[in-house]
């Protein structure tokens, strides 16, 4: 009888996860850091900081790549930041942060 119940409750388990599916994330409204495509795991817009954290020693920066996974000496441009500052993401960049915090507006 133990058997046929834990059977029953695993079959019951497997058909909630199918019928509602896997939960994912919608994209953030800040960026973090490292490596992000806009569009999915960040939202498109324009992102404001009020410039550099101690811990960032003076400058942020945002790289953009060429595709997911690529390495920063393939990057397409490059840009630091000193004080406050904005940026507009579009979708599909494929970006790279280092340093402050940035928020959607």
């Amino acid at each position: 009888m133990p058997h046929k119940l834990i059977t029953v409750l695993a079959c019951t388990a497997v058909t909630a996860l199918t019928a509602t599916g896997i939960a994912h994330a919608d994209p953030a409204a800040r960026l973090r850091e490292g490596m992000q495509v806009v569009g999915q795991d960040v939202q498109p817009g324009t992102y404001s900081t009020a410039g550099p954290r101690a811990e960032d020693y003076g400058a942020c920066f945002i790289e953009w790549l060429p595709y997911k996974g690529a390495k920063s000496s393939e990057l397409i441009d490059i840009q630091s930041y000193t004080g406050a500052s904005y940026v507009r993401l579009g979708a599909g960049d494929v970006i790279n942060v280092t340093g402050c915090k940035w928020t959607l507006e």
